[in-house]
């Protein structure tokens, strides 16, 4: 079967589409830079808990601060974060900080991981988290 000039166009134009329908967005480093407001909320029974935190990326750097409510060894932590963030092409995304000094026990440091997805308008995320203890759960933000 041949098909005619107009048929190929429409074949053409229609298999491009489906393409970048498919690629979806491209990140970049830069795309992470920003002021975040993020959630957190751990699903761990043995450390319920739910926090806030402020977060500037910029070119990898992450720093803010952050509150919780707890009754674990993060308990009712609030003060300042660090640490460092990466975008994929996929706009998946990994976020470490590290929650330290702990006002309530300067001796602890609690070291946790994100592993987050943008949306395609790279302004929102949700993912999930671990930490240093092996609690875990939940994150979203938005870019603010």
């Amino acid at each position: 079967m041949r098909l005619s000039k107009t048929q190929m166009t429409a074949a053409t134009a229609l298999l491009m589409a489906a393409t970048q329908i498919q690629a979806g967005p491209v990140c970049l480093p830069r795309h992470l830079d920003g002021h975040y407001v993020m959630y957190q909320n751990s699903v761990a029974p043995a450390n319920p808990h739910i926090g806030k935190c402020e977060i500037e990326i910029e070119r990898g750097v992450a720093s803010g601060t952050c509150a919780f409510t707890s009754q674990g060894p993060t308990a009712g932590f609030s003060g300042p974060v660090s640490g460092t963030a990466s975008i994929a092409r996929n706009c998946s995304a990994e976020l470490q900080i590290d929650f330290a000094p702990n006002p309530a026990n300067p001796a602890l440091v609690v070291h946790s991981f994100f592993d987050l997805q943008f949306a395609p308008d790279r302004n929102s995320f949700v993912g999930q988290w671990t930490n240093s203890f092996g609690l875990v759960g939940t994150t979203g933000g938005v870019r603010n």
